[in-house]
């Protein structure tokens, strides 16, 4: 067991804790908050990306920090100036298995190249596909993430508010620390498949940050099986 998983407990720990503490009305209505922030947050991404996209400064660092025709040039540095329209379904799936990117880029670097997204932009070589998606993946998760927080702290303060106001909520008869800890566990998770968003952006980064991750049993669960990677936008 190591860091990431000691990190990971600790966090379910202090979910299961909490709703032990507040009950099952309190847990379950944070449970529902951080679902909107997440659905608001997914609603909100292409504002967001819009604004980091129109500063071309911001961007340019950003491509040069992510340069995913790196990805490209493990097979063959030729391909990263060939046009897309020239690559074979063999070649890509060639370039995709040793370039070993981070989740979701694979599926987003496909869908790009098929539906020839950045064609209107003047974006036609492989290289430069990879470059624009992998920058855009990272800005999209980047996005949804500082979305989320502001979201959810926001609609935290309305619940307490509420509470506040109400002088407490209702306790259920039977069970409810219990109950209220079930929902704290689930809280949990989902807070956790939040923060394992940002896996992605760090392994383009740093690659070799895998090796670390690698030995979490849990860190690579929350990593692999993230199904909010799946609503990230490509483009």
């Amino acid at each position: 067991m190591n860091f990431i998983d000691i990190a990971i407990l600790l966090i379910l720990a202090i979910t299961i804790l909490g709703g032990l503490y507040r009950g099952f009305v309190n847990t379950a209505l944070n449970v529902g908050a951080t679902i909107a922030s997440i659905l608001f947050g997914r609603i909100l991404i292409p504002i967001v990306s819009g604004i980091v996209k129109g500063s071309a400064d911001l961007f340019q660092m950003l491509l040069y920090y992510t340069e995913g025709s790196e990805y490209v040039a493990i097979t063959d540095v030729e391909l990263t100036r060939a046009p897309i329209a020239g690559i074979s379904s063999d070649q890509l799936h060639t370039v995709l298995q040793n370039a070993d990117m981070p989740l979701p880029m694979n599926r987003c670097v496909l869908k790009n190249i098929a539906s020839e997204a950045f064609s209107k932009t003047g974006v036609t070589t492989l290289g430069d596909y990879f470059n624009q998606t992998i920058v855009c993946v990272v800005i999209n998760i980047l996005a949804l993430m500082l979305l989320f927080t502001i979201l959810r702290l926001l609609f935290g303060f309305i619940i307490r508010g509420i509470e506040y106001g109400r002088g407490g909520f209702p306790v259920l008869s039977r069970g409810d620390g219990i109950i209220g800890a079930g929902v704290g566990l689930i809280h949990g998770v989902l807070l956790l498949f939040v923060i394992f968003l940002a896996v992605p952006v760090m392994l383009t980064v740093l690659p070799k940050l895998y090796e670390f991750l690698s030995e979490s049993f849990f860190g690579e669960f929350f990593y692999k099986a993230n199904f909010l990677l799946s609503i990230i936008p490509s483009t």
